[in-house]
């Protein structure tokens, strides 16, 4: 006889039934736990027993209320009571925090159900426990995460520089109230509108050289000039970088408004020029005059003892060839601190002067090449200056520490954009002094103040090439 159909003919319908309810109720993920009315366990799962880490045999001398922590038994067999008055499904734990009992006696946070069942001779109750610890931990991180987003969120709403981001097309998608202090303007009154709408319409092309530098160097530190919605200047300090936000990618633009602290620098740095000016004509005026006055008398002093005194004589020719020299030095001072030949003359012959000055001085080459002569002359003062002090800075670091030998100058000027380039053949310099170096800093500061971009490219043994790049009115 087949084995198959012995054990199918020997199991009756309803015992296979039962055997298949047993297995169903015994596999169900859920806790199930099925009571009397007064409270007593008569029936658990396997689940039920995994969490709660009782036997079946230790279940069956349980009431319901053991599983529960002992602050709340009393409470709930008040509302044991009243749920057998009425019984019907309820579903509780939502919304509110219900912890079980477990037989080591630590608690954990659950989600229960109750149904009502009606069998002979008895009315039943079902509870359905679900452990919902990884849940709540779950909702605990990201409650967390949610709390720190949200604190951040707020610092940065309420930071005093502007945060905007904007996508590749330079529409705003992000506005922060730092940014409404800055550029005059609500976020709902600046996002989705472009930057051009909202600075200007130079600032469109700010914004594509913004772009272009931040995928060249990932990240940009610049100063821009741009507009205030009441048309006022407006020069800020920009860092931007790439993000991607929500699926879109675009850049964040962290700004600055420096431009109280541009108004004061400038002042601060035409005081010192006038300052400088003031020494400087002092100086050919008061001491270069009166050493022209000494070296005089020397010399006739000279000539009177030389038929006598000899050697005073020649000694006197030393003095009058120092006094001499020292005259020299003091008219060089002079000339760089007051650069009168540029108010008098133009750019291009304080330029060349400083040029002259520097071959007679270091006995370094330095090739001079302009362009249109009639439009760098006609460069506004206030630029003027700040181009000739840019350069007399550049030949001096490469004359006195680049052990160059040969120094290339250009200025150009076309289209209301002047060029300057300062370029030699010394040993270069490390990113280090480049970043830092006092010179090269206040070189910045200088092409800050007019609105200029201001590069420096240097390496190591390969010499020195700074680009000064300023658009005049």
């Amino acid at each position: 006889m087949n084995p198959r159909s012995t054990i199918e003919t020997s199991t009756s319908p309803a015992r296979h039934s039962e055997d298949w309810s047993k297995l169903i109720v015994e596999s169900v993920p859920t806790g199930l736990i099925v009571s009397e009315p007064g409270g007593k366990i008569v029936m658990t799962n396997e689940k039920a027993r995994s969490l709660f880490g009782y036997s079946e045999e230790e279940f069956a001398k349980l009431e319901i209320e053991d599983l529960m922590p002992e602050r709340v038994r009393e409470v709930h067999k008040r509302h044991r009571t009243s749920y057998n008055i009425e019984p019907e499904f309820r579903a509780l734990g939502t919304g509110r925090e219900l912890f079980a009992l477990r037989r080591d006696g630590t608690e954990f946070p659950i989600e229960i159900g109750l149904t009502p069942l009606s069998v002979p001779d008895q009315n039943l109750v079902l509870s359905s426990i679900i452990d919902i610890t990884e849940r709540k931990a779950i909702e605990s991180k990201l409650n967390d995460v949610t709390a720190r987003f949200k604190f951040q969120a707020e610092i940065l709403n309420n930071i005093h520089d502007a945060v905007f981001f904007v996508d590749e097309s330079g529409i705003v998608l992000d506005w922060n109230e730092g940014a409404r202090r800055v550029f005059g303007l609500s976020s709902d009154q600046a996002i989705g509108k472009e930057i051009a709408e909202i600075c200007a319409d130079e600032s469109a092309l700010l914004f594509e050289e913004l772009k272009k530098k931040v995928m060249e160097k990932g990240v940009v530190n610049d100063v821009f000039q741009c507009h205030h919605i009441s048309g006022r200047d407006l020069f800020i300090r920009a860092r931007a970088t790439m993000m991607s936000k929500n699926g879109v990618t675009g850049f964040v633009i962290c700004a600055a408004d420096i431009t109280e602290r541009k108004r004061l620098e400038s002042e601060l740095l035409k005081a010192a020029e006038e300052e400088q000016r003031k020494i400087g004509q002092e100086l050919h005026d008061d001491l270069c005059s009166q050493l022209a006055g000494i070296g005089c008398l020397t010399k006739v002093l000279e000539s009177q003892l030389f038929e006598n005194l000899s050697k005073e004589a020649e000694m006197l020719k030393q003095l009058t060839e120092m006094v001499a020299f020292a005259g020299t030095t003091a008219r060089q001072i002079a000339h760089g601190l007051a650069p009168v030949i540029l108010e008098n003359r133009g750019l291009t012959d304080a330029l060349s002067e400083l040029v002259a000055k520097n071959q007679r001085s270091y006995g370094i080459e330095i090739q001079l090449s302009f362009g249109d002569e009639e439009s760098i002359n006609a460069i506004p003062k206030d630029i003027s200056i700040q181009l000739y002090r840019i350069t007399q800075e550049a030949i001096s670091n490469a004359t006195r520490h680049s052990d160059a030998e040969r120094i290339e100058l250009s200025i150009s000027c076309e289209k209301q954009k002047v060029e300057l380039t300062i370029r030699d053949d010394g040993k270069g310099m490390s990113e280090d002094i480049v970043s830092l170096g006092m010179g090269l800093v206040t070189m910045r500061r200088r092409a800050e103040l007019i609105g200029a971009e201001f590069d420096i490219h240097a390496n190591p043994g390969n010499g020195t090439r700074i680009n000064c790049t300023v658009l005049v009115p």
